[in-house]
């Protein structure tokens, strides 16, 4: 009950204060605090708009980019026709036992002239 009398209280002080003239001290409270409401709301509703805007900015911001990565690489049919056979490039090293008796096989030739 004590609550419902002081929501009262101050709706009548608030009726009062807004009929009455700007200047009235005994109203400075009031004008206080009802600016300091007008500018929060304010910043909410900028902050939300900016936040939006923000938002949209940078999803733009990201689909330019990313269009832009896709335009740096050819399309898969261009790709194709320019494909890279690995094979010529890098061939089989030679195999091991191959290599040991191309070493046996020179090593042998050497003996064979120091004789």
């Amino acid at each position: 009950m004590e609550t419902i009398r002081q929501l009262k209280a101050l709706w009548a002080y608030a009726s009062w204060c807004a009929q009455a003239p700007a200047a009235a001290p005994a109203c400075d409270s009031f004008w206080t605090w009802a600016a300091v409401a007008a500018v929060a709301a304010f910043a909410l509703v900028a902050l939300y708009i900016v936040r939006k805007m923000a938002k949209n900015f940078l999803a733009v911001r990201a689909e330019r980019q990313r269009l832009a990565e896709v335009s740096r690489v050819a399309d898969p049919v261009t790709m194709s026709r320019y494909r890279v056979d690995p094979e010529k490039f890098h061939p089989d090293p030679p195999q091991e036992e191959g290599m040991e008796r191309r070493i046996r096989q020179a090593l042998d030739e050497k003996k064979l002239e120091g004789r």
